[in-house]
Order: C-alpha cells, then structure tokens, then sequence
C-alpha cells in the first residue's frame, strides 16, 4: 500500500522548492497549483515556457522541478519546454511529464529526454511520491 499524503508531508515536504507547471488546461493547471502549494512548493505555473520563463524572471525564482502535460497547445511539448526552461537554468530539470497518451512513442520520447513520465489519472500519492524523491 502507498504512503498517504500525511506520511509523505511528515516525511519529506515541497518547501522551499520551486515547482514549474507547464499546463494548457487552465483548471488543471490550477488544480495542481493548489495541490504544490498545499505541501509547500512556491508554484509558477503557465500554459507556455516563455510565460514561465517571464513569470520566473518577475519574481527572481529559479525552479527547482517543472512538471509538464505532453501536450501543450501549440509548438512545444512539455518536453521541449521543459528543456528550454533547463536551457535558462544553467542545466537540466527534474522534469515529470503527464499524460493520457499510451503511446510507446510518447513514452520513449519522454524517456529519451531523461523525464519520468506519469500517466493520467495520476494519484496525489503517486504524484507527492515523484516530486519528493531524493535529489
């Protein structure tokens, strides 16, 4: 059986962290916002890396982790938006995709990129458990 999020926040908790969200869908994006911050995380969250990359700017944080849908809206995936918010970092991310997609393709993309890909539905506890790993 999974740790409950109790376990989690008593074990190990998101403070201090800065965590990236990368999401189009505007009420899951917010949904996860609220979830981080619950267990401490300071959250940027945007439908697009550049969005981020100002709001991260505005506010003088460097991130810490970014979590990102496959599928963003337009030209970049949550793989190459990832990437380039590493590339603004000074290195790569500690970067967790999420996606419905089943695909094999997807998933060795994801790999290929050195990310941890979680698929939708994702748990809370599943999704804790891949934020608070060891660094």
């Amino acid at each position: 059986m999974p740790p409950s999020r109790t376990a989690i926040a008593g074990r190990k908790t998101l403070a201090g962290k800065v965590v990236v969200i990368l999401e189009d869908d505007e009420l899951v994006r917010r949904a996860t916002e609220r979830l981080l911050r619950r267990f401490g995380a300071e959250v940027v969250a945007g439908r697009t890396s550049v969005e981020v990359q100002e709001a991260l700017a505005e506010r003088g944080l460097a991130p810490n982790c970014v979590i990102a849908d496959f599928w963003l809206s337009g030209e970049e995936s949550g793989v190459t938006a990832a990437a380039r918010l590493g590339g603004t970092a000074g290195g790569p991310l500690r970067t967790i995709i999420v996606t419905g997609d089943l695909s094999r393709e997807t998933a060795e993309t994801v790999a290929g990129a050195g990310c941890r890909l979680l698929r939708k539905p994702v748990d809370t506890d599943s999704f804790l458990n891949a934020l608070v790993g060891d660094d």
